[in-house]
């Protein structure tokens, strides 16, 4: 329930009054107080209609509105009158880190407090009675400004608030909102009018880097170079910073110089002419002077506050000449080393801003990952370019010897035979005749010839590995095996071997490229026995992407520094007179296993057999059969 107006005191009403003047909403006002909107009005009427007219004193004597406790005295009839609440609401204003001001209906200064003297630089002993174009007097459109919104409110009573910069006697140029009100004598005419000034300089500070940085970040990401690029970096620095003319030097590491890639200006011939003049240049270091060579000295951002003192600035005349006072200038870093520079000129003499400084190093932070970037990107195409074309020659490569080696071993075949035919022919033929060292002879080249045969035959094998595989589809692992099995049935039973296995998988695989691959691996294991009868064990490990495949034996075993040498063409670890066999059955098995998307590795040690693993890919749905 909303309290009455008669049960609040005068310093209550104050601070509910001076609240809605620093921007607080209405609503917010009456939740805090427990007041009607229609309330909060009458309180603002009761507070505003009684600041007519400055004390006894006078607006510039000591005691009088100088004071702004003296000049709030009038809300009673004296100061020996004022209520201790009341005096409590002007200590209040008075205190108040936001600046607040009280003007006349002439337009005259009234009354400032602390905060406003502070946010100004001006002692309020030596402003009040004067007009708001004494405050800016180097900032008249700024003056007027002002003016024109008082006239407003004189022509419609009531509150107004509105953004605009101000530059305070110090320099120093702020962002703000003015709240103002008008307040009324007794008889409700228009006495004058209280105003408050919330400093957003901060926000708006941020807000236009975030905006800069928006910009540049949407420049560098749309332009596909960094030249492309550059010039919208430059120009939404300048226009955001108020600079006339921004360029980007680009170090070359092998002349030892700088040079301007791009720029940007604004469209007015002077400034055209010494842009023209600048990108023209070629800096090179040692010389005394220059903005981009004392960054590119210093790795560091330099600040001309006046170009005009800059007596070794040999761009000195041509800037002033175009009515450029101030510039700054920072580097570009690549990789943490020096790559350029950005400079900017502008056309006011500007004291070093940190601000802008941190701005400059993020936007060099920025423009210098964009153009790593862009470098890493440009090696890894072409790292990528050089595999492409390095994987085609390779592929090229193999294809021809792979169709070499099925040519010459299929046309090898045909003399071969005839070799072996006609040496058999004369051996029947003449045989009788021929002494023991001559049939001898005769066997040896029988014997070789055989052995050619089957070297040829092997390498026809694996050549047709790649030229002549089928398409990989569902294949039915324990037919496979059943086949493999069949065609070693002979050895299986010359060797008394025991074979078993797992229950195995159904694969996507070249059905008699895996029948091979079993073939292989497990007439190897009857080769290399031991002195035991052979046990061979199949067996399978299913993981989430891949089946593991094991071929176990109680063989002879393998030598760790053999592991890789035996899958390669032609690898023999023993003589021809203690096992047969070309070198080239684990060099079959490897290119079906690669083939197949696979690999294959052995683990095994000397005497105690081994075991030969190869992996297939997984495919969802498959599970054993």
């Amino acid at each position: 329930m909303a309290i009455g107006k008669d049960q609040r005191d005068p310093a209550a009403k104050a601070l509910a009054v001076l609240q809605g003047l620093t921007g607080k909403s209405v609503t917010e006002i009456c939740k805090e107080h427990r007041i009607s909107a229609a309330e909060y009005q009458r309180w603002r009427m009761q507070v505003l209609s009684r600041i007519d007219k400055p004390s006894e004193a006078g607006p510039n004597s000591p005691g009088g509105s100088a004071d702004l406790a003296s000049l709030l005295a009038v809300l009673g009839h004296g100061p020996e009158a004022v209520p201790e609440s009341l005096r409590i609401a002007q200590q209040l204003i008075e205190v108040l880190p936001i600046p607040i001001f009280f003007k006349g209906r002439d337009g005259k200064y009234l009354g400032v407090n602390r905060a406003w003297e502070d946010f100004f630089g001006v002692p309020r002993a030596t402003f009040l009675g004067k007009e708001v174009h004494d405050l800016y007097p180097k900032s008249p459109e700024v003056a007027q400004k002002h003016y024109e919104m008082d006239q407003e409110l004189w022509e419609q009573p009531g509150s107004q608030s509105y953004e605009i910069p101000v530059t305070t006697r110090h320099g120093q140029v702020r962002h703000t909102i003015y709240h103002k009100a008008t307040f009324t004598r007794a008889d409700g005419a228009v006495a004058g009018l209280i105003g408050t000034i919330v400093d957003i300089t901060e926000r708006k500070q941020e807000e236009q880097r975030q905006a800069i940085e928006y910009q540049v970040t949407r420049a560098l990401a749309e332009a596909p170079t960094i030249e492309e690029a550059m010039p919208r970096v430059i120009q939404s620095l300048c226009e955001s910073l108020g600079y006339a003319y921004g360029a980007r030097w680009l170090h070359n590491a092998r002349e030892n110089v700088l040079r301007s890639t791009e720029s940007w200006c604004v469209d007015d011939p002077a400034v055209e002419e010494f842009r023209r003049m600048s990108t023209s240049r070629i800096e090179t270091p040692g010389v005394p002077g220059g903005l981009n060579r004392r960054v590119w000295a210093t790795g560091e951002p330099v600040w001309l506050s006046d170009v005009a003192q800059e007596t070794t600035l040999q761009r000195r005349e041509p800037a002033l000449h175009a009515g450029l006072r101030s510039a700054f200038a920072f580097p570009i870093l690549v990789g943490g080393e020096f790559y350029g520079v950005m400079e900017f000129f502008g056309p006011e003499v500007r004291q070093r801003n940190e601000r802008v400084f941190e701005l400059a190093r993020t936007i060099g932070i920025q423009v210098g990952q964009f153009i790593a970037r862009r470098q890493a990107e440009a090696a890894l195409r072409e790292a990528h370019d050089q595999l492409t074309r390095k994987a085609q020659e390779l592929a090229r490569s193999n294809a021809e010897l792979e169709q070499f080696a099925y040519v010459a071993s299929h046309d090898l075949q045909e003399p071969l035979r005839m070799v072996s035919s006609y040496t058999q022919l004369l051996n029947r033929r003449y045989g009788e005749r021929l002494e023991a060292d001559a049939k001898e002879f005769m066997e040896f080249i029988v014997d070789g010839a055989t052995r050619m045969k089957q070297l040829i035959e092997d390498i026809l094998a694996y050549s047709r590995v790649g030229t002549h595989g089928k398409e990989l589809r569902s294949t039915e692992g324990e037919r496979v095996l059943s086949k493999a099995l069949t065609n070693l049935r002979a050895a299986i039973e010359g060797s008394d071997a025991t074979v078993t296995h797992d229950p195995l998988p159904r694969v996507e695989a070249d059905e008699a490229q895996l029948v091979q691959l079993f073939q292989n691996l497990i007439g190897n294991a009857l080769k290399f026995k031991a002195a035991d009868a052979p046990r061979i064990h199949v067996g399978v490990t299913e993981k989430p992407d891949t089946w593991v495949f094991g071929v176990g034996d109680n063989g002879i075993g393998i030598h760790a520094q053999y592991f890789e040498r035996i899958f390669m063409l032609f690898q023999r670890l023993h003589g021809k007179s203690e096992y047969g066999g070309t070198g080239i059955g684990l060099a079959i098995c490897k290119k079906v296993v690669d083939r197949h998307g696979g690999r294959i590795w052995v683990e095994s040690r000397p005497g105690h057999g081994s075991t030969f693993f190869f992996t297939l890919p997984r495919k969802g749905g498959q599970a054993h059969g």
